[in-house]
């Protein structure tokens, strides 16, 4: 399914260090979901994280691209996301209908993980301490 991916272009290097850039910026986002949401209603934890993820797709090309220009020097020195083109496109990721490539299926799978990340140790915050002698 990914074996025309542009993923595969890159040296074993290129992927090595694709791979770390996207492992820490998954873990940044579902880091910022769980810490900013956790204590929030079930509401706003849902459409909270739905917004992260939108920022994320919005605004991650350009780390992405300057991870590029580390590879490929002779890439201009520009700026590649703008307005919102494609608003939808972060719903599309989440459902898988967006683009068949490894990016935006990683997207996807990232925008699930950032939906449940919220709700992942709430129980134990919830939980309140029984008085002394009450318990």
């Amino acid at each position: 399914m990914y074996s025309q991916d542009s993923f595969f272009d890159l040296t074993l290097w290129g992927q090595l260090g694709l791979a770390c850039l996207s492992i820490a910026l998954f873990s940044l986002m579902v880091f910022i979901s769980w810490a900013t949401l956790r204590r929030r209603s079930i509401w706003t934890r849902i459409i909270g994280a739905l917004i992260l993820f939108g920022v994320f797709v919005w605004a991650s090309p350009q780390v992405y691209y300057m991870y590029y220009r580390m590879i490929f020097p002779d890439l201009p020195m520009q700026w590649v996301i703008w307005h919102l083109r494609e608003p939808f496109k972060a719903l599309q990721m989440l459902v898988f209908q967006y683009r068949p490539n490894l990016s935006a299926h990683s997207q996807g799978i990232l925008g699930w993980v950032m939906l449940v990340a919220p709700f992942l140790g709430a129980r134990a915050l919830n939980k309140q301490k029984p008085e002394p002698g009450r318990e």
